[in-house]
């Protein structure tokens, strides 16, 4: 999915720095359906991975998670404008049923996201995380959120 992203953002401002003619909605309008006919074409001869069509499916899991990422950083300038934090870090491993490498990527940017917990290593067994707070990690909310991501998108290959 990156790397159909990328391809059309950088042929949407290849196509903006060579027309050179502005920024009119008819102009803005013919780079994103030139881009979107070379993403296209290049879909149809393989150059675009399943990931690609799963970026719906995660962009509203993303969406959907916002306000527990929202709520995560309030939390924290809370507890520092208070100054009476106790932290217990600790390095917690996390099996996961996740086996495609695209799924522990996403399943991996989803538990990132929230302050306190961040994955400092992705591997075929689970993930090891690294947290402010040992007695605050969730397995109920780590499983939940596992099983959001599965049902998001299909499973890969292994990589």
């Amino acid at each position: 999915m990156l790397h159909a992203a990328a391809m059309l953002t950088g042929l949407f401002v290849i196509w903006l720095a060579l027309t050179q003619r502005g920024l009119s909605p008819v102009e803005l309008g013919a780079a994103f359906f030139v881009a979107l006919v070379c993403v296209l074409f290049a879909h149809r001869f393989g150059g675009v991975g399943r990931a690609f069509a799963r970026a719906p499916q995660l962009l509203l899991l993303r969406l959907k998670r916002a306000g527990v990422v929202a709520l995560g950083a309030f939390a924290t300038v809370r507890a520092a404008l208070a100054a009476d934090v106790t932290l217990k870090p600790a390095l917690v491993r996390v099996r996961s049923r996740v086996t495609g490498a695209g799924a522990r990527a996403a399943l991996a940017e989803m538990i990132s996201a929230a302050p306190g917990q961040v994955v400092v290593e992705a591997d075929s067994e689970g993930l090891l995380l690294h947290v402010n707070d040992e007695d605050g990690v969730d397995a109920a909310a780590l499983g939940a959120l596992e099983a959001d991501v599965l049902g998001a998108i299909s499973q890969e290959a292994p990589a």
